[in-house]
This record gives C-alpha cells, structure tokens and sequence, in this order.
C-alpha cells in the first residue's frame, strides 16, 4: 500500500521537471509504484487525436520504452481506446487474458495528449485503481506540460526556442560523448560506426529578409516567418528539434545517415521554400549552413560551424545549402578556431 509521504514525494518530483519527456517518465514512474500490480502504458496521440505510440516504464532500466502505436497488436480490447477519445470519459472492459483494463482520456494539450491505461489480474486487483487519483495525476501533468510549452516555445512561429536549444544540445552532447551502444551487453564500449545515423545541426536564415520587412512591413515579414516554420515541421520528422533563434533566422537538430542524406534533406527544405509564392511577397528564398555534432564539441563550436557554411552560402549567390566540411575539404573556408573541448563561458 502507498503511503501518503510516498504519494507526496511522486508530486514533488513531478512538479520539478521542466522537460516534457522527462516528466512523461516521472508520471508512469509515480503510478509505476502505486500500483505495483498492474501493467500501465501511456499512449501518445497525435495532434489530430490518433494514437501514435505506446510508452512503458521499465522499472528495470529506470526508463520509459517507447514503441510505435500498433491498432493490431495494442494492449486493449478492441474498441476501448476508442470509446475513451470519443467520450471523454475513463472507460473499463475485460480482455483476452481476462485481464480488467481501464483507459483514462486526457485531452486539451495537443502534440501533448496521452491516454493512460491500466491492466490487472482479477477483478480484486483492479478494485484497488483510484481513479480519482488518476484523474488527479493526470490534471497536475497537464499543467505543467502547458507550463512548459510555454517557456519552450516561440511565441510567433510556436517552435521551440533558443533557451530550449542549449538545454537540448547539453542533453545531445552527452549522448554523443557516450560510445555506449544500445542492445549491447551491460558496459561494453565499441566505438562508433561511420555508417550509423548522426546528429545534424542546421542554421536556415531567409535571404534579404531585411528588406521584407522594409517594403511590405513587419505583419508580411511575419507571414513569411510563419510559412517558414511550417515548411520546417513539413520537412523534418515529428523527433527532429527545430528552433527559432530569432529573428529570421532557424536552426535544425536533426538525425541523419550521413553527409548525402544530410545535404538532401536541407536541400528539400530548400526548394520547398523557393517554390512557395506568398500572395503580394511574391517568393522567398533561404541560405542553409549544416554541419555535424561530434564528441566534445560546445554548442559555441557548432554554431560557429554551421555559420561559417550559411555566410559563404549568403556569399556566393544565396539560395543553396552549404556543408562545412565540405568547404573545409574544398579550400572554401578555413577550419572553425574554435576548438572541441572548449569551455562556454556564457
């Protein structure tokens, strides 16, 4: 049985995470203990409200799988989730293995949005799930999710911001230190392998933007930034982080095998922009600088690479996306004299 010191304590902690994910984690985490007994998931919704993946706590791992939101081979009797979206309300049904399985909606947060479900064994077990509480862990994740979106965000283009950036890359940096490699046996270390995915950071800033907003005005220099940010989503997967900086300009994070595919998908982003015609704007066009994070490297390090890409990019007629270590390789540009391992002061 919890105790009320225990069920305070998951509060606390809930209360003091500012990362979605990770509060994700603490909620499964926190009901993971109160009801030891039962199976809990957490399905993820879409912004049009459709299931898009299923998340667990591994209490083993201390950590939250997460695997894509199969309809065929889904956790829950038929037609249950269903029921729960459409009513609003939580909703019980027995499965198959004559297990009790009760769905709690929660709706209002958009991208946000999760059901959690319940499993137990035997009608006596299920007895136990209050769903008062439920319902009462649900409301406090609801709203610090608000709260956290708001400090994530742009309040223009609704991506996500510049603090949010140098949160996120600290997080992308210490994985990229770490040569651990899942799926293998508890602490072996290889090294990484040339043809595995890696991290990508892009730096889009829209040609002339200036004059934009000198000729049209700042409510179609607006316009234009909104289209950009939506292109962007367009273009990018739903795990990749895109950032507005400020201002007219954009930075990507994005995981991709390698410099072609890297190259490729910013030169979509690209084109997508330079075909798109704005009513009395007439078209835009970007300049993109891509560079890729490795070990040891500061945000100020990778930054700095991705901008000397976009200013020989802005340099050399605009309109075209540009790879660091390309120029580097070419004679282009000369080597960033930042160097990996450098502290940030600021």
């Amino acid at each position: 049985m919890t105790s009320g010191r225990d069920l305070l304590e998951g509060l606390a902690h809930l209360t003091g995470i500012r990362n979605a994910q990770r509060l994700e984690c603490s909620l499964l985490k926190t009901l993971d203990g109160i009801y030891e007994s039962a199976h809990i998931w957490a399905i993820a919704l879409d912004a049009e409200g459709r299931p898009k993946s299923l998340h667990s706590f591994d209490r083993k791992h201390d950590a939250v799988t997460t695997v894509p939101f199969d309809r065929s081979h889904q956790p829950l009797p038929d037609g249950l989730l269903e029921q729960a979206l459409r009513t609003g309300e939580a909703v019980a049904d027995i499965d198959d293995a004559g297990r009790r399985v009760s769905v709690f909606p929660m709706s209002g947060l958009n991208e946000f949005s999760i059901c959690l479900a319940f499993a137990f064994e035997g009608e006596e077990a299920s007895e136990s799930l209050d769903g008062l509480l439920v319902q009462s862990f649900l409301s406090v994740y609801r709203n610090f999710v608000r709260l956290i979106d708001d400090a994530q965000t742009d309040e223009l283009t609704g991506l996500l911001n510049r603090k949010t950036f140098d949160d996120n890359f600290r997080e992308l940096a210490t994985l990229e230190r770490s040569v651990h490699r899942p799926g293998l046996v508890e602490d072996r270390r290889q090294e990484p392998n040339p043809d595995e995915t890696q991290i990508w950071l892009g730096v889009i800033d829209i040609d002339d933007f200036k004059k934009i907003n000198d000729s049209f005005g700042h409510v179609y220099g607006d316009e234009v930034l909104i289209l950009l940010a939506r292109l962007l989503q367009q273009s990018f997967r739903e795990h990749d982080l895109i950032y507005r900086f400020g201002g007219e300009e954009f930075v990507v994070l994005a995981e991709m095998a390698g410099a072609d595919m890297a190259a490729a998908t910013f030169e979509r982003l690209q084109r997508a922009v330079a075909d798109y015609t704005l009513p009395r704007v007439g078209r835009v066009t970007t300049s993109i600088g891509v560079t890729q994070l490795r070990p040891y490297k500061t945000a100020s390090a990778v930054l700095d690479e991705a901008d000397q890409a976009l200013y020989y990019a802005k340099a050399n007629g605009k309109n075209q996306v540009c790879l660091y270590d390309r120029l580097v390789a070419a004679g282009a540009i000369q080597r960033s004299t930042i160097q990996p391992g450098e502290i940030e002061l600021f």
